[in-house]
């Protein structure tokens, strides 16, 4: 009796792992048959074209495309032979741009940071079923910096500002352990980032003749900004130096003129 009971446990199991392994290979031998591309980025405001294409031959029905979201697939567009449909989020901005039904593609117009993510091409053929394969992408801001800096009665706060997509990073060289530092943020309506850094110095005559430098980084990018801090007396310096020499020549002028006349009344008498 326990060895047929035994016997029965054995077979579900071995049954349980045909239909495991049948699945795998179904899933793996579908995603070889797509091709597509993995990964794709796009710059805030052009164009963005995924693609997919089923090498092997098969009775395709309809061709739907998904976003991935965290709950549950988003539909963005589905289209057969004769007719197509484009969701309203999508609308207007979107278009299937590949409509033979094994070689799709749908096109954003004027990308938004809001369409970073990932997407799934369904093939829904007969009678394999569902075949997908998920393509993503990431939509970007190129990075921007800037850095200045003011005087105030011996203080000196610097500012250096990034902008751009993913969140820009600030880090100042050379200065983080000497000075306090405040960081703010600001995003504009289509998403990008404005990231500003300052600095606040106590002891800035210091940093006169040396240079405030920032960097930043943001996705792959990385940026680089700096200014040379100047004190007031590089400003007084040439204005003394000018009162100066004008002083001399006015003064050269008087001594000139008065010898001339000094001369013309000797000759005169």
């Amino acid at each position: 009796m326990g060895s047929e009971i035994n016997g029965q446990f054995d077979s579900h199991k071995t049954l349980q792992a045909l239909v495991w392994y049948a699945a795998v290979t179904l899933l793996c031998r579908a995603h070889v048959d797509i091709e597509t591309k993995m990964n794709q980025k796009a710059e805030v405001g052009s164009n963005a074209t995924l693609r997919c294409v089923l090498r092997k031959p098969h009775d395709i029905i309809q061709v739907t495309w998904q976003k991935k979201t965290s709950s549950s697939p988003e539909n963005v567009a589905t289209y057969q032979k004769n007719s197509s449909k484009v969701q309203n989020p999508y609308r207007g901005r979107l278009d299937i741009t590949g409509t033979s039904l094994d070689d799709t593609a749908i096109t954003f117009w004027g990308v938004r940071i809001q369409d970073t993510g990932c997407y799934k091409c369904l093939f829904n053929t007969f009678p394999a079923g569902s075949l997908g394969k998920d393509t993503c992408l990431t939509v970007y801001e190129p990075l921007r910096i800037s850095v200045s800096y003011s005087l105030s009665e011996g203080h000196l706060m610097a500012n250096c500002s990034a902008s751009g997509w993913p969140r820009p990073t600030i880090t100042w060289l050379g200065l983080e352990n000497q000075s306090k530092k405040t960081e703010e943020e600001v995003s504009d309506l289509n998403g990008t980032v404005l990231v500003t850094s300052h600095l606040y110095i106590n002891n800035s005559e210091s940093l006169v003749g040396q240079n405030l430098t920032c960097s930043a980084s943001s996705m792959d990018e990385d940026k680089i900004s700096s200014v040379k801090v100047e004190g007031k007396w590089s400003h007084s310096v040439p204005v003394a130096v000018s009162v100066v020499c004008v002083v001399i020549l006015l003064v050269v002028i008087l001594i000139v003129v008065c010898w001339r006349r000094h001369k013309k009344k000797q000759s005169g008498l």
